[in-house]
């Protein structure tokens, strides 16, 4: 299973809030592993920290507990918080299951435990890779056996890989071993991902990998 960035931030308190958030600002700030420009649907690293800067007076304000002044805390958290788990999903699109990179960003690290049996979805396929296909403009796609799937549906998106809707359907196999993707556009970045197809429907998506098509 590959590491994922926990982002449930409702059980802290205001204090522990403040303090996560803080380390996260400090920990990305600057950071070799995710360096700007971000994704433009992404908040900049100037605007995250505003945002943080503005909870923090917030948090501060409300201390007194006046009303008006909980009210402007909560709508801040609540603001950064939506933007903390839009750059946690980005942290691991850009980090592609790296533990390593995934630990600097000074989010909590999680693992998200999948089951086959019953009515359960399938897991995401294992050992999920891309290359450059032998020739221009393919690209080679391998993932391990998954117990369960009778075919495995690829997709691949040319722009955002956060939104939904910008990844298309490219072809259903029943092999796991170089699965060819062809008529690529050359010097394009395509992000791809797979999922399994089994008798309870479709399974989990992998975490998208992305590549440069030559």
């Amino acid at each position: 299973m590959q590491a994922k960035l926990t982002i449930t931030f409702d059980h802290l308190s205001e204090s522990d809030f403040l303090a996560k958030s803080g380390t996260i600002v400090s920990a990305v700030t600057t950071n070799i592993n995710f360096p700007e420009p971000w994704l433009p649907q992404i908040a900049s690293l100037t605007v995250f920290t505003t945002a943080y800067k503005d909870y923090e007076t917030a948090y501060h304000g409300a201390l007194n507990k006046d009303i008006a002044k909980v009210a402007l805390r909560q709508a801040r958290r609540l603001s950064l918080t939506n933007m903390l788990k839009q750059l946690a999903g980005y942290f691991e699109l850009v980090a592609q299951g790296s533990i390593a990179k995934l630990q600097t960003t000074g989010f909590d690290l999680r693992r998200d435990q999948t089951h086959t049996g019953g009515d359960e979805p399938l897991p995401a396929p294992a050992d999920f890779h891309i290359s450059r296909g032998a020739l221009s403009g393919t690209l080679d796609v391998s993932i391990a056996h998954l117990d369960g799937a009778g075919s495995y549906e690829v997709q691949l998106a040319e722009l955002d890989p956060l939104i939904e809707a910008n990844w298309q359907h490219i072809l259903s196999s029943t092999s796991v071993r170089h699965i060819q993707l062809t008529n690529l556009i050359l010097q394009k970045t395509y992000w791809v991902r797979v999922r399994g197809i089994g008798s309870n429907g479709a399974g989990v998506w992998t975490d998208p990998l992305h590549i440069v098509v030559l």
